[in-house]
């Protein structure tokens, strides 16, 4: 163990909550960080190409969401950038130049990866909605990012223990028709939000520049 500096193992597949906090307990028990090394859905998808999908970039989402939540990671790594899993469309124009044209996975992971801020810490959320998935990093200068993926119809929804000191959020959202879509900045109200979810989406609030 002397030699050991992390505990890690691969989501593929997914697993259930409890199986996910086994792993946090695991880690937590030998003191050492958390990761997941080969986040991904479909480990046959190379295969038929089912990665290119919206279907499967949802499925992602959600365990993005669930790794974060339950299995309370310190980094994940995702499964793959390369072309047998790629998240971007390649194409020639008429002169033979390679056009790249990102998908939804692209966009899902870009929020994820730009928008939490690094080294930062995760809060407990909870959501009374199973389709309704929320996790919330607060970084470096109390910098403060929630991700809320509707994975169901579009709904209201209301967010509620937003920091005192939160008066506006940046919103950015990718759905089936929007790809990392700067939206008008929210105001809570006594730290509080009334939002409106679109459906199969992924938002994410953040003070971040």
């Amino acid at each position: 163990m002397q030699y050991v500096g992390a505990v890690a193992f691969h989501s593929w597949g997914g697993a259930s909550p409890e199986d996910y906090q086994a792993w946090s307990d695991l880690a937590d028990r030998l003191k050492l960080p958390l990761l997941d090394t080969e986040l991904g859905v479909d480990a046959g998808a190379y295969r038929d190409r089912s990665y290119d999908s919206f279907f499967y970039a949802t499925r992602e989402v959600e365990m993005y969401q669930d790794v974060i939540l339950h299995a309370r990671v310190q980094g994940t790594q995702q499964w793959e950038f390369t072309n047998d899993y790629s998240i971007v469309h390649e194409t020639k124009d008429a002169a033979g130049k390679t056009l790249i044209e990102p998908t939804a996975r692209f966009h899902f992971v870009k929020q994820f990866c730009n928008l939490t801020p690094r080294a930062s810490d995760v809060l407990a959320t909870a959501s009374d909605q199973p389709k309704v998935l929320v996790t919330a990093f607060r970084g470096k200068d109390r910098v403060l990012t929630l991700h809320i993926s509707n994975l169901g119809a579009g709904r209201k929804a209301t967010l509620g223990g937003i920091p005192a000191d939160v008066l506006s959020l940046r919103a950015v959202r990718t759905s089936q028709t929007e790809g990392f879509q700067e939206l008008a900045a929210v105001q809570p109200r006594n730290g509080v939000l009334e939002l409106d979810l679109a459906p199969q989406s992924l938002l994410t609030l953040t003070t971040m520049r």
